[in-house]
């Protein structure tokens, strides 16, 4: 971004291109008029997934790919059987956390010890564009085209040097994309900001359904850096070629069609990406222990009867909160799997030996401290219902596995993601928090008691005739985005059009 320090001081920063070299089957499918993409994803496990994602779907379209990313990324990336089969080339830009004032070993979010090293994190990655665009010049075959995460800016000042079209993935969803956009551009939070009253409800203007945003359940993106951040995304959203969305048409057709009219700009609908080469989840005696447990715990329950509990790969949660949801789950006498991401994990398994909760919920509960397999135990049989966090991956894989939800938004776009599956497609129940978790700062205070664990659980998994109505409604969607990415369908259209769309403007690189 243009609050980068001057990268002529940065040493040059390529470590070496890795490993995927195309297979014989993929080879098989480059000709001399394959389309070369260079795609660049946000360093975080939520935004690097679905990049992942839209480089296998390329590939597989007889594409060459280059993924940017850096060393401590590279080997998190998750990859799967099949992937040394595609024309994916992995590019490590080694990560200058020195020069951007970051802790060594900061290449990810998450990483970050404390939020106020965010800016210094995004100086970084804008760093990262001179030796890209050097590696670039000298590619064989040239760029044909970037496609980079929405925050990542600086790619659309790279891409123009290149004289490359440039293509933003924008990984949330097309009613909360929106939503924010009119949110900024309205100045909506001004006298928020200005008295302080961050719980009051402030009408979105021009948004196609009435909705009605507070400063407290919004992106922290409204002052200082955030807000500067977050123009420098719009305007380059709008100078690029197009947006290709996580998302698919049929789920939300109504703000698909208001952002394109507000854009003035294409775009294209691709999703759920992850569905497009990976249709079947299931866990194979490959996988960890981890993934092999809650498989098998789930083969030995019943169709539709199993709550799953997780709130991504960001939130952590306090010891008080985890204690009110271990009530509620326990209380809710439902089987559940829990993914607990705990603040500190060494004082929640002290409570859990101490309290005796996993020994009296022992034939119904798993609780899992580790990484948990999200997409095999969402499309599993056993499963019934998920209390999700709302953020957009996994909302979009409770969408595809055909489930109801509980939604416990934290933060970023979370809040509006919940209205969303609740008021619009009306397949969630809210469990009823009303303010954002502040990122990187334990809470003191309980958000969620174990009543409103207790209740909305009941309410996703009852049986009666409005929770009948939510599990088919739940049940239509996820056949919708199945049809979505078939052949023919919406979402596999679409990317048709992307590649079409690259070739039609194919320049050398300069």
């Amino acid at each position: 971004m243009s609050s980068a320090p001057d990268q002529g001081s940065v040493e040059p920063l390529v470590v070496s291109e890795s490993g995927m070299s195309p297979g014989d089957g993929a080879a098989a499918t480059l000709t001399n008029s394959s389309p070369h993409f260079v795609l660049v994803p946000m360093m975080t496990a939520g935004h690097t997934g679905p990049m992942l994602d839209m480089a296998r779907v390329l590939a597989g379209r007889g594409a060459l790919v280059t993924f940017v990313t850096t060393p401590l990324n590279l080997p998190r990336l998750g990859r799967v059987p099949g992937d040394d089969e595609l024309p994916i080339r992995f590019l490590p830009l080694r990560f200058p956390c020195a020069e951007a004032g970051l802790p060594a070993g900061c290449e990810t979010p998450d990483a970050l010890t404390s939020f106020d090293y965010l800016e210094n994190f995004h100086n970084a990655c804008a760093m990262l564009a001179a030796p890209l665009a050097a590696h670039l010049r000298g590619s064989d075959p040239p760029a044909s085209c970037v496609v980079s995460d929405a925050a990542q800016p600086w790619t659309g000042a790279m891409a123009r040097e290149l004289g490359v079209p440039r293509l933003a993935l924008d990984t949330f969803c097309a009613f909360s994309s929106f939503c924010m956009r009119l949110m900024s551009v309205h100045h909506i939070f001004d006298g928020a900001v200005e008295d302080g009253d961050e719980e009051r409800p402030v009408r979105v203007p021009g948004f196609p359904i009435d909705i009605e945003m507070s400063l407290s359940t919004s992106p922290a993106n409204f002052s200082g850096f955030g807000k500067v951040f977050a123009d420098e995304i719009m305007a380059e959203n709008a100078r690029a070629d197009g947006l290709v969305m996580n998302t698919f048409t049929e789920l939300e057709p109504l703000f698909v069609d208001a952002y394109v009219a507000a854009l003035g700009t294409k775009i294209w609908t691709v999703g759920p990406l992850f569905l497009h080469t990976m249709p079947s989840p299931a866990i194979t005696g490959t996988d960890d222990d981890t993934s092999v447990r809650c498989v098998r715990w789930l083969d030995s329950k019943t169709p539709r009867s199993v709550v799953f509990v997780s709130f991504g790969s960001l939130a952590r949660t306090s010891l008080l909160q985890l204690v009110e949801i271990a009530h509620g789950l326990e209380a809710s006498d439902r089987p559940f799997i829990w993914a607990a991401k705990p603040v500190n994990l060494a004082e929640f398994e002290q409570w859990l030996s101490d309290d005796g909760f996993e020994t009296r919920v022992r034939e119904r509960g798993l609780v899992v401290t580790s990484w948990a397999p999200q997409k095999a135990i969402l499309s599993h049989p056993a499963t019934g219902g998920f209390v999700t966090h709302c953020g957009w991956n996994s909302t979009l894989e409770c969408v595809v596995a055909g489930l109801p939800m509980v939604t416990w938004p934290h933060f970023a776009e979370q809040f509006m993601n919940e209205k969303l599956v609740v008021d619009v497609l009306r397949v969630g129940v809210p469990v009823g928090v009303k303010s954002a978790a502040k990122w990187g700062v334990e809470a003191e205070a309980v958000a969620v008691t174990r009543e409103d664990v207790e209740r909305a659980v009941a309410a996703v998994m009852d049986g009666g005739e409005e929770g009948a109505a939510r599990r088919s409604r739940a049940e239509a969607l996820g056949k919708k985005a199945r049809d979505a990415v078939e052949r023919g369908g919406s979402s596999d259209r679409n990317v048709a059009c992307v590649v079409q769309h690259v070739l039609e403007q194919r320049k050398p690189v300069a």
